[in-house]
């Protein structure tokens, strides 16, 4: 005796087909590498936080510019040299502070040549003066700058530097478009911070260091191409940028050497 099965229901059939059809789903997520949320839930995309900027060092501290051993420590020498520095050329430097870098500066270009030292605190920019007097110095420009604005003539600096300070500018955006727009054809920016990658600048606050990363994701949306990356400072990274149309923007692995660890 043969049995027949009963045909199954328009309701079980309907069962069957979106049954089939959710293992193939399953399946073709595994295979594409798609996750499986447990609860049925889209997973949200974890979007990267903004940097914030580091509060704006006082014109209180401005003995830590002047310390002992900084020079030795930091070697403002290697980075004059990146700078490729002429006489009788037109410099910057934004953040000049007491003028440590200014005065170095202003010897290297010479009488002929000329720096404006860029400050948003009048304090800061008395000190960098006396300074400048006690060594003799009369080739530095005091300037005030706000936090949106170097004030530096348009289309007229050869060369623009920047040392320890980009993290803590308030409105960046603002301030890398004053600086772009100040840059004379051919000029290059040569940025200077603590790496926070690693522990050779342990010895910093991390609020005040920045890695590669942070650096070129902002300059590279400003407006700037890298011309060149400097590892071999103790402490930190030296970068040089420029606006000029065409030029050359390095691989990831163009970087010289970095120092032993």
């Amino acid at each position: 005796m043969s049995y027949r099965l009963p045909e199954p229901s328009p309701v079980s059939r309907a069962l069957l087909r979106w049954t089939a059809w959710a293992w193939v789903l399953m399946f073709l997520g595994i295979a594409c590498g798609g996750p499986l949320p447990a609860d049925g839930k889209d997973t949200p995309v974890a979007v990267a936080a903004k940097r914030e900027p580091a509060n704006v060092m006082s014109f209180e501290g401005a003995a830590w510019l002047e310390r002992e051993g900084r020079a030795e420590a930091e070697k403002p020498e290697v980075v004059l040299e990146a700078m490729e520095l002429r006489p009788g050329m037109t410099i910057a430097e934004v953040g000049a502070g007491t003028g440590f870098f200014s005065r170095r500066l202003a010897k290297a270009v010479g009488p002929t040549g000329k720096v404006y030292a860029v400050d948003i605190q009048p304090e800061m920019l008395e000190l960098l003066e006396k300074y400048a007097a006690q060594e003799g110095i009369k080739n530095i420009t005091p300037v005030l700058g706000t936090d949106t604005d170097a004030k530096l003539p348009a289309g007229s600096i050869d060369r623009i530097l920047m040392v320890d300070v980009y993290h803590e500018f308030q409105k960046p955006e603002e301030m890398l478009a004053s600086l772009r727009k100040s840059l004379a054809p051919g000029g290059t920016l040569t940025l200077v911070e603590y790496r926070l990658e690693g522990d050779t600048a342990s010895h910093i606050n991390i609020k005040h260091r920045m890695s590669a990363e942070q650096v070129l994701d902002e300059w590279t949306a400003a407006g700037f191409l890298l011309v060149n990356q400097i590892e071999t400072l103790p402490a930190q990274h030296v970068f040089i940028f420029s606006a000029r149309r065409g030029a050359r923007a390095l691989g990831p692995r163009e970087t010289e050497k970095k120092p032993p660890a």
